[in-house]
């Protein structure tokens, strides 16, 4: 059976890409198995690779999943200049969770079909759901109050694991 994709898994990676859409953005999706992704945390927009930074990051998301109760249980994104593949460190990611690897096509962001590559078979959420988190993006501009790792060091006062006003207006999708 395909893995399902809560509304907050589904949109918080869109919104990562429509922030830094001239990046390669990676996050980790959490979930308590495999089979039920709830949860997406946006970790990287300027070190997409298997730097420090990413590996602080992931050691970081890890705990906090492991406090709310999940685990990662893949990985996503969004490539800069177009391309629809898993980076080296998505491919790596992914084997290590053995889990869920999803890619962004940024250049879906603005139009009506799916902006999702899933190099693995997910369930979407309802078309309801999917139009919500496309009208977040070119209506609400929320993509503009999501923020990384790499937002946090930049100012440690920024909040990233849960973005709590981000994930709000995504609740009120489902």
């Amino acid at each position: 059976m395909a893995p399902t994709l809560s509304p907050t898994a589904y949109t918080l990676p869109l919104l990562h890409a429509a922030a830094h859409p001239s990046s390669t953005v990676s996050g980790l999706l959490l979930g308590p198995s495999p089979a039920e992704i709830t949860d997406a945390v946006p970790l990287v927009h300027r070190y997409a690779s298997l730097s420090p930074t990413t590996e602080l990051g992931i050691d970081l998301v890890q705990a906090y999943a492991s406090a709310k109760g999940l685990k990662v249980v893949g990985v996503y994104e969004a490539r800069e200049g177009g391309e629809t593949t898993l980076s080296r460190w998505g491919v790596k990611v992914a084997e290590a969770v053995g889990g869920v690897s999803l890619v962004v096509d940024n250049a879906k962001l603005g139009g009506s079909e799916p902006a999702y590559v899933a190099s693995t078979d997910v369930t979407y959420p309802p078309e309801s759901v999917r139009a919500g988190a496309l009208a977040l993006i070119r209506k609400d501009r929320a993509h503009a109050s999501l923020r990384d790792l790499d937002d946090h060091l930049e100012d440690a006062r920024v909040e990233w694991l849960e973005n709590k006003a981000v994930k709000a207006a995504v609740a009120k999708l489902a």
